[in-house]
């Protein structure tokens, strides 16, 4: 079976993706526990960590704790795609791409009030998480928690 040129450069693209990510997991490991908890602590988007502390600190008054999310375990065990979560929109398509990093959600998605298109930060939240575990507990897929707050937001 012959395969076109541009099947082998998408392949390759994948694999440097694939390596770049491996390798920050790697060293995000082999930093010491310390470091971790430093960076991770009130971070939104700390690069390279598998553990993040997705905070309420950008609200006037914190009804609700922080919730605690893992990369690791939405990539691996769920299958969820850097895509899902991540963006960048431009004429409708995204364009975020890994190597050019994250921003906090609340650059784009104010806490208190719909933005342009871009809704409000608590509602961007349950878009993606709350609705991504709903559908899929609706498919019968292995998923995390979505009816109460208390489930997935620590006790403050």
């Amino acid at each position: 079976m012959r395969v076109k040129g541009s099947v082998w450069v998408f392949i390759l693209a994948i694999a440097i993706v694939f390596t770049i990510a491996m390798v920050g997991n790697i060293r995000a490991a082999g930093d010491s526990k310390e470091s971790e908890e430093k960076t991770v602590e009130g971070s939104e988007g700390a690069q390279g960590l598998d553990l993040m502390i997705i905070s309420n600190d950008v609200y006037e008054k914190d009804r609700k704790g922080p919730v605690t999310f893992s990369h690791r375990k939405h990539a691996k065990d769920y299958g969820i795609s850097c895509w899902d979560c991540h963006h960048v929109y431009e004429d409708g398509v995204n364009t975020w791409s890994p190597w050019e990093g994250a921003e906090k959600c609340s650059e784009c998605h104010d806490p208190d009030e719909k933005m342009d298109e871009a809704v409000k930060l608590q509602t961007a939240y349950h878009i993606n998480c709350k609705n991504c575990h709903k559908t899929m507990a609706g498919e019968k897929k292995k998923t995390g928690p979505y009816r109460k707050c208390l489930t997935c937001h620590q006790k403050k």
